[in-house]
């Protein structure tokens, strides 16, 4: 073994950085591995704008030295709490910023194996070949792995058809014709940026219209706060409890929470992209996608709506169809160490309120916590929860 470690972070997205800046700052022994924002910045298509208003977009450091508001002070950017949406490009330059301040650089090196140890502890093996063991281990891999892709979609191969969560060049798909499946943020900017960029763009929904979070944000008075309060995600004092207390949600039940979780906050799009969307891109509402057949390099897409089905020939298709936690879909994970686990349901992990599984020494945060503290926690907001929580338990044992 070349390393024997106290904690090891896996994963250097919001939720890894922000507990890695929450044990640095109390001097507790880790190490961060993973590529820094890796599926922000390979995946998400250029010209992304963050669903979230600048006040919520920020990673956690626990004096909250290091806000995306002070990074604006700092580079001489205007910044406004609500109603300047926040681009995918000047986040990363916030969030490396960050990185830097806090001094937690991870190691950009791939974990490819964590397995328990006989004792307690755990081993970690790495793409580049090294090996190291761990104390305790926290998992902050984010949401690649859960990618919802529809029985009908799965019998294609890429190009033809991606998950939008790893769509990535926007001009690969330039004077191409595209279907996207979803209706919600994903689905919606993803149109929306494809069509910009000269591609034949039409939206399968199946709902019977689009849904639009929110009226266009601006800065309100004390009386319109009090009565309708900003809250991470969207409006009101259910959404602001759900940002902000995710240890009382942790509290009820699985058979609550989990439908709760499944269908808050569900499809959608932000104010912004509404006139970027109306009357711009071919919509077929009430609609699904009940055949596929693949013709020479095309694809023919049997869709169902309420009246009929009809036929769609198109070059490709992009899943926009969610996310849908599964620890067994974790490839990394050692066979005995998934059984070890104790699950609330298929794929979902029972955890403690300080995010600990039910093997000592092994937490979930971010996405896979969402089932159990909320659907803030699917969310970047939500790592201002986590970050401290996780922390001080390690800090503790």
């Amino acid at each position: 073994m070349s390393t024997d470690l106290d904690t090891a972070i896996i994963g250097a997205g919001p939720y890894g950085l922000s507990l890695a800046a929450h044990l640095r700052a109390k001097g507790s022994p880790y190490q961060i591995y993973g590529s820094p924002m890796e599926s922000w910045r390979k995946f998400m298509p250029e010209g992304m704008i963050l669903k979230s208003e600048p006040f919520a977009s920020n990673l956690w450091d626990p004096d909250r030295r290091y806000t995306f508001q002070r990074y604006c002070q700092d580079s001489r950017i205007s910044y406004e709490r609500v109603g300047k949406p926040l681009s995918l490009a000047l986040f990363l330059q916030y969030a490396d910023w960050f990185r830097r301040s806090t001094g937690t650089e991870p190691q950009d090196v791939r974990v490819t194996t964590i397995r328990p140890r006989p004792r307690g502890g755990f081993y970690l093996g790495f793409a580049n070949g090294e090996q190291a063991t761990a104390r305790r281990v926290v998992l902050a891999t984010g949401h690649m792995a859960y990618a919802v892709m529809p029985r009908q979609l799965s019998e294609l191969s890429t190009p033809e058809v991606v998950h939008s969560s790893t769509m990535a060049d926007v001009a690969h798909y330039a004077n191409r014709d595209v279907t996207i499946v979803g209706a919600g943020q994903s689905a919606l900017e993803t149109a929306a940026i494809l069509h910009e960029a000269g591609a034949h763009v039409r939206l399968i929904v199946r709902e019977r219209r689009i849904e639009w979070w929110n009226e266009p944000s601006r800065n309100r008075s004390v009386i319109e706060r009090l009565r309708n309060p900003e809250a991470a995600v969207a409006r009101g004092w259910q959404s602001l409890a759900i940002a902000e207390l995710p240890r009382v949600f942790h509290l009820f039940s699985p058979k609550k929470r989990h439908p709760y979780v499944a269908d808050t906050y569900g499809p959608g799009g932000s104010w912004w992209l509404k006139d970027r969307v109306d009357g711009q891109i071919e919509i077929h509402l009430s609609s699904t996608v009940s055949a596929v057949t693949k013709t020479n390099d095309r694809v023919q897409l049997s869709v169902t709506s309420v009246n009929d089905t009809s036929e769609v020939l198109t070059d490709h298709v992009i899943a926009a169809t969610g996310f849908k936690v599964d620890i067994d879909r974790l490839d990394y994970l050692d066979p005995q160490l998934k059984r070890d686990i104790v699950r609330e349901d298929a794929g979902i992990p029972a955890l403690t309120n300080t995010f600990e599984t039910s093997v000592p020494g092994l937490y979930f945060i971010g996405i896979t916590s969402a089932p159990a503290f909320g659907p803030i926690m699917r969310f970047m907001y939500g790592a201002k929860h986590a970050s401290h929580l996780v922390a001080k338990s390690l800090s503790m044992s």
